[in-house]
């Protein structure tokens, strides 16, 4: 599924106006800073893969951390230099005082690598070929180093140099995926830090969305009731649907289906804490988790919209064709002409596609105006005589 960012829409406001809408489950977004401190002891996992990192053949040491609770959970280096860890003690830091670059971009191939994103979809997305023979632990070995690779090119620019023979590096089949990873998610994008909390902002100043999420890293639950979510026309080529989002993404427009109804937004995110908390300890490299821990979050936002009586369309997928049917966030109230409730997926921001004839029809119409024009000019020139 393709997610179309868009930053204008993905931004973070500091400022939350309080009063204009009902909020369940939260207070006012609260900073990173302000969040209870974490702990844990990071070690060495066990496994092991050498890559040719900078142009010289490295080992590359699988982590692992047990959290608060005793939980052991895998975990990512956050910087190429420095001593692994051994049994040392972590504590979490707000990303402005954790000493790590590049943060956004990090937080970006987290949610795009292995494991945080479906397996299947990091391989078709990467354009993987899994060679044969290899087993579920050997890939998800694979995939997950691809991933650390591309945090180090993030976090200290270091380049993945493809398989050289003689250098150490195993299967050259095996090391193939690994660059495949890598080589896709080095494309940066940027995400926001992510709390440990679902909160919502309402915009403050013109062509802010109307409604952001601060939230937990990774895919969250959006579920709109009474009501719709949709695209702004002026950005993203039509009116469309949204489905899905992410920390720090929002919901251009919503619209309410009954007047005297409130639309509920809610958020819902499977963890607390995620990959993309930074753990720092004296002398030792940064990590993250590798995956989520902690107990869920939600929050609800209620607050009467504009009333609709018109039902927004679903997204084109990729590709053309028909959009997909039963989203997860399909509006619970009939509104007229949603014969069947079909919908699709949007993304922290909504995927989205500008309406084909409407685009070929324009543009038709500004030649035959143009020709217009001319012939018009040609007509009417001025003769001028003494």
């Amino acid at each position: 599924m393709l997610r179309l960012i868009n930053r204008r829409w993905g931004r973070v406001v500091p400022v939350f106006v309080a009063g204009a809408g009902l909020l369940l489950g939260s207070a006012a977004p609260a900073l990173a800073a302000d969040e209870e401190e974490l702990t844990a002891v990071a070690r060495p996992d066990g496994s092991s893969r050498t890559l040719m990192l900078g142009g010289k053949a490295t080992v590359v040491r699988g982590l692992e951390m047990t959290v608060d609770g005793g939980q052991v959970v895998p975990a990512f280096s956050l910087g190429f230099a420095g001593a692994l860890p051994a049994d040392d003690d972590y504590t979490s830091q707000a990303w402005r005082d954790s000493g790590v670059g590049n943060l956004t971009a990090v937080q970006w191939t987290l949610d795009r690598g292995f494991p945080s994103s479906d397996r299947a979809t990091l391989i078709a997305d990467a354009g993987v070929k899994v060679p044969a023979g290899a087993s579920t632990a050997t890939v998800d070995q694979l995939l997950r180093m691809g991933t650390q690779a591309a945090l180090w090119h993030s976090t200290n620019r270091v380049t993945l140099n493809p398989w050289r023979a003689g250098a150490g590096l195993g299967n050259e089949n095996e090391y193939a995926v690994i660059k495949k990873v890598y080589d896709f998610l080095i494309r940066e994008g940027s995400r926001t830090e992510p709390r440990r909390e679902v909160t919502f902002e309402e915009g403050s100043f013109n062509d802010a969305p109307v409604l952001s999420v601060h939230a937990p890293g990774g895919e969250l639950d959006l579920k709109i009731e009474d009501g719709y979510a949709v695209t702004d026309s002026r950005y993203s080529g039509g009116t469309w649907l949204i489905t899905e989002v992410v920390n720090g993404g929002g919901f251009p427009f919503i619209l309410s289906t009954k007047a005297g109804v409130p639309t509920k937004v809610t958020v819902s995110a499977p963890h607390a804490i995620t990959p993309g908390v930074v753990f720092t300890a004296d002398g030792t490299q940064p990590i993250t988790p590798a995956v989520g821990y902690g107990e869920p979050v939600t929050a609800t936002f209620t607050k009467q919209y504009t009333v609709t009586t018109t039902t927004p369309q679903p997204s084109p997928p990729p590709g053309g064709g028909s959009p997909s049917a039963t989203p997860s966030a399909s509006p619970t109230a009939t509104v007229p002409g949603d014969a069947d409730g079909d919908d699709n997926g949007g993304g922290s921001l909504p995927i989205t596609g500008a309406p084909t004839g409407a685009v070929l029809g324009g543009g038709l119409l500004l030649l035959v105006a143009g020709a217009v024009l001319v012939l018009l000019v040609r007509r009417r020139r001025m003769h001028f005589t003494s």
